[in-house]
């Protein structure tokens, strides 16, 4: 009687918080330009069986020519590689093109919650093959960027070129937002779809495997290039900030700031991604002349 007293309408709101955390994530994916659905059509699907004891597989989508260099897509939080149907079939004729499905999601949600930036990758890992005389371009849009980024520090060697596409490597800007903890409650946990609950699992995790990231950045040797907009809602453009700050050094590292735009850019501004990729994939093929340097 006595919480009755003092939380007169909670039985009535617990009713409505299911719907209510549905719609906080449902409707930011609606503004910020993001669709995790996509379509799979004259694509193939592969797997790599992981090593134990993970167990399980990394599913992934590949656009096939083996001949051409490769292009790997890492989506963010949640995600998965159907949504880069299109990329794998307009970037088909210049590279052979992946989207893999993170471990905890599509069809490698078996293997479970993965929060890791070092295992993430480590699954990743095989898919770095030189193609037509050039090692992989890797792709991270969201918190596929970090996790695209320890690939770059944990294998060096095989990187072509990094593209971090709205993306923090900035530990303290990495924070849950409200409906984080909410999707923490309990009572929440028989509503949420598994997706959801690993998305917020990794959420929780972020600032620690950003922290360790942050110590060993000086590692990446590629070209790394930076995609972000300025009216990002969900990785704030600070972010991109202090990623320049950071490679101010380093010989190839560009950014590409797209004006206003919020945090969906590979959908949004699908054409500058492209672009930005081709340019890439020219670079890496085609050797430059001592005379162009």
């Amino acid at each position: 009687p006595g919480d009755a007293a003092r939380y007169p309408l909670r039985r009535d709101m617990l009713r409505f918080l299911p719907l209510l955390l549905s719609s906080t994530l449902v409707f930011p994916s609606c503004k910020f330009g993001l669709d995790y659905s996509g379509d799979e059509t004259g694509l193939a699907r592969r797997a790599v069986p992981l090593e134990r004891p993970v167990g399980g597989k990394l599913s992934y989508l590949i656009a096939e020519n083996p001949e051409k260099p490769r292009v790997i897509f890492i989506h963010g939080s949640p995600g998965s590689a159907a949504y880069y149907g299109d990329y794998l079939r307009e970037l088909q004729d210049d590279a052979e093109v992946i989207a893999v499905d993170r471990l905890g999601y599509g069809e490698s949600a078996d293997v479970g919650t993965v929060v890791s930036f070092e295992r993430q990758a480590a699954a990743i890992a095989p898919l770095l093959e030189q193609r037509g005389g050039a090692w992989p371009i890797v792709v991270g849009h969201s918190l596929g960027g970090p996790i695209a980024t320890r690939l770059a520090v944990d294998y060096p060697d095989k990187i072509g070129a990094l593209v971090v596409v709205a993306g923090n490597l900035n530990a303290d800007l990495e924070n849950p937002r409200w409906y984080n903890e909410f999707a923490r409650w309990r009572i929440l946990q028989p509503f949420l779809a598994g997706f959801l609950k690993v998305s917020n699992r990794e959420m929780w995790g972020a600032r620690v495997q950003v922290e360790s990231l942050e110590t060993k950045l000086d590692r990446i040797l590629c070209p790394i290039i930076f995609i972000h907009g300025t009216s990002d809602s969900l990785v704030p453009f600070e972010a991109t900030q202090y990623s320049i700050d950071r490679y101010r050094t380093h010989p190839h590292a560009y950014a590409l700031v797209l004006i206003g735009e919020d945090h969906g850019v590979t959908k949004l501004r699908k054409e500058e991604v492209l672009e930005t990729i081709e340019d890439l994939l020219d670079g890496i093929t085609d050797p430059v002349e001592e005379g162009d340097r």
